[in-house]
């Protein structure tokens, strides 16, 4: 079975294993390999899809996601299984990699994986130029529409904090079920979101938000009671590890 290909950036924070793969023509990661580690229902799954090129990026996005847990657990790829719960949100069957949690996002070219021992939320968006005032506007809290049209990087920072408030959804495992504007985001003196509450339960979560101007933004989420690594365990994605 073909090994873990290199990640183009990986970081570890709070307990959170990160990686950033590239999925497109220019993955190392072949169309073959990835098809090899895939089951029956992923390759009906990706079948599905009309634009060839979705249909790639979406089988190396999913057979990344299982090298990355197969590598953590010391098995084959192709031996893992996924649950998905109420949400959608995929979990691992059974309890050999318990209390192993993951998450897979995936955005043109990019993919984001995250690991941790605890539910743990990761969205990574292409960098792109956006109608940011206006999207803000029907999605976002009044305070936090504001923060982005005085923004020298409006655009930007609509990403940093849109990627901040699906990382928090995703944790929940409530997706995009629960409504954007009840993640309040709460930046730090460089404007990077650094955490958030949910309005009504209150529920806090540390936010590690990364900005790679004309690439990628990604954010990914874990609730806030937890401090330490649960198991001081790593995957080891190829790449130079970087810490904020």
């Amino acid at each position: 079975m073909k090994a873990l290909p290199p990640a183009l950036w990986a970081t570890s924070w709070q307990g959170v294993e990160i990686c950033v793969f590239a999925t497109g023509e220019d993955s190392p990661l072949s169309l073959a390999a990835a098809a090899a580690v895939l089951n029956e229902e992923e390759h009906g799954r990706a079948a599905r899809f009309h634009f060839v090129q979705d249909r790639e990026r979406w089988m190396r996005s999913r057979a990344l996601l299982r090298m990355v847990l197969a590598e953590r657990a010391g098995m084959d790829a192709r031996e893992l299984q996924f649950v998905a719960g109420e949400f959608g949100k995929l979990e691992l069957a059974g309890d050999r990699m318990s209390p192993l949690r993951f998450n897979l996002s995936h955005s043109g070219d990019f993919a984001a994986v995250a690991l941790a021992g605890e539910p743990v939320g990761v969205d990574i968006e292409c960098w792109k130029e956006l109608p940011a005032a206006d999207l803000a506007a029907f999605a976002f809290r009044p305070e936090e529409h504001g923060a982005i049209i005085s923004h020298a990087a409006p655009s930007q920072h609509f990403l940093e904090l849109w990627t901040a408030k699906e990382a928090v959804m995703k944790c929940t495992g409530q997706g995009l079920s629960l409504p954007p504007a009840s993640v309040i985001i709460h930046s730090g003196d460089d404007r990077l979101p650094v955490s958030a509450v949910l309005a009504g339960d209150g529920a806090a979560f540390a936010l590690h938000s990364v900005t790679h101007p004309g690439m990628w933004v990604l954010a990914a989420a874990r609730r806030a009671h937890h401090s330490t690594c649960p198991d001081g365990g790593g995957v080891h994605c190829g790449a130079r590890t970087v810490r904020r």
